[in-house]
Parts: structure tokens; sequence; C-alpha cells
């Protein structure tokens, strides 16, 4: 993989601005989890930081890339528009609890 490529498509504001409209869905959805839930005390101080913008869409986006083989593979062949919107929830749950614990 090109990471030049890769990170000039995650750059582009519509795959990034997607991104961070995908991650503000997923903090809702973490906000209103059981507090039960495993780590929830750091996922929700993460949900706030997304929500009130601390967290910065472009970031987030190349870490999604960057943890994602799918989707920084779709990126360097195809653009941010070829990403579909479940292969980022996904990877954005995969990442939510490490990038909570990073900000704790």
């Amino acid at each position: 993989m090109a990471t030049k490529d890769i990170i000039a498509a995650a750059s582009n504001p519509t795959y990034y601005t997607r991104v961070a409209f995908i991650a503000l869905k997923a903090a809702q959805n973490v906000a209103a989890e059981d507090p039960a839930t495993a780590n929830h005390a750091n996922r929700v101080a993460y949900a706030g930081r997304v929500m009130t913008g601390e967290d910065k869409a472009l970031l987030l986006a190349l870490h999604i890339a960057a943890s994602n083989a799918t989707i920084a593979g779709t990126l360097e062949s195809s653009g941010g528009d070829a990403v579909p919107d479940g292969d980022i929830e996904y990877a954005m749950g995969q990442i939510w609890d490490a990038r909570a614990n990073a900000y704790a």
C-alpha cells in the first residue's frame, strides 16, 4: 500500500466529514449505553470529546485508515467515496476503546 495515497484520500474533507458524522452517531450510542458496559467511564468521556468537537475529524479518519486494512485498501484504490459507511462504523467500534483510553 502506498501510504501517501491513503493519506491523500483520508484527508479529503468529504471523507473525513463522513467519518466525523459517523463518530457522532457512535458517540450518541455510547452515551446511551448501559453503565455496566466494560470501560464505560472512559467510553462516555471520549464520547463527550467527540460530541463537543474536541476530537479532530482528520486524525480520526487517519486512525480509521491506519487501523483497518480493508478501508486503507479502498482509500488507496478507489478513494473515500467508495468506503461504505458500514465499514467506517465497524472500524470506529474497533478503535473506540483505544481512543477512549488514550484520552483518559
